[in-house]
């Protein structure tokens, strides 16, 4: 068995079929670790668990938070999640709107929206392990430096004890 792309996915739907649609296509093409929620209320209380994605309904229903409450709301745990939204609304205003709040990208619901989803999820992978390749190769300069200065400090040191013998 290969080792999953994601460490945990969250769907945040209140149509469950669509939710198992998406869960299924996703473990499917080993986007294995996916957690389906029902309501952004739901999803808030599991924020704990630290996904690295969360694909969230923009319209959640009757009495529910929407996603752009959720969206927010969400921002104030976790600055890294990446957030993508789903939704059956095909307006540039509320893609662009999603996009402004904090939004990684933007799908609507429609014949081709499990391949674009799995294209969205390979590209923050991608994304992301550029990032963390970032932080060690900074990590890396800092020790090097700190060994070079070391360095420099002994040499210095040895031309000093030369300069008094």
């Amino acid at each position: 068995m290969t080792k999953p792309d994601y460490t945990l996915i969250f769907v945040v739907e209140d149509d469950q079929s669509y939710a198992k649609v998406i869960s299924h296509s996703l473990e499917n093409k080993n986007f294995m670790n996916v957690k389906i929620f029902s309501s952004g209320e739901e999803c808030l209380e599991h924020m704990w668990m630290n996904p690295e994605v969360i694909l969230l309904d923009y319209r959640l229903g009757e009495g529910k938070k929407d996603g752009m409450e959720v969206l927010k709301a969400i921002r104030k745990q976790n600055e890294e999640v990446q957030i993508v939204f789903l939704t059956s609304v095909d307006q540039l205003e509320v893609a662009t709107n999603t996009i402004k709040a904090g939004a990684y990208d933007y799908v609507v619901k429609s014949e081709g929206a499990m391949e674009r989803i799995r294209n969205i999820l390979r590209r923050i992978k991608f994304e992301n392990h550029i990032k963390k390749e970032n932080r060690l190769l900074k990590r890396s300069r800092k020790v090097i430096m700190g060994v070079i200065f070391v360095l420099i400090v002994f040499v210095l040191f040895l031309g000093l004890l030369q300069i008094l013998r």
